[in-house]
């Protein structure tokens, strides 16, 4: 499976508080592995446009595991856990 489309399955995952949650993440500066996405770019954004945002912002592997680190921030421990095997198994 392509990069974009794992994400936005894992994206289309979560329920809406934690997309939210997710954004907000993406917008602020809470880790020192990745810059802000500028929060207009995501104010209204559909799960889609969060992928296309990350990917243009980071690259596909980044995004990756930039994801992997958000949803363990949001204590979803098994969707990152998810992503991070199926990401692996798509790259062998």
């Amino acid at each position: 499976m392509q990069v974009p489309q794992l994400l936005l399955r894992t994206l289309d995952d979560l329920v809406d508080s934690d997309f939210k949650t997710f954004n907000w993440y993406l917008t602020s500066c809470s880790s020192k592995s990745y810059a802000p996405i500028p929060k207009s770019r995501l104010e209204n954004a559909a799960r889609r446009d969060t992928v296309s945002e990350m990917i243009q912002n980071y690259g596909e592997e980044s995004a990756v595991n930039i994801t992997v680190e958000i949803l363990k921030n949001i204590n979803n421990n098994f969707a990152a856990e998810k992503l991070k095997k199926e990401y692996a198994e798509g790259r062998a």
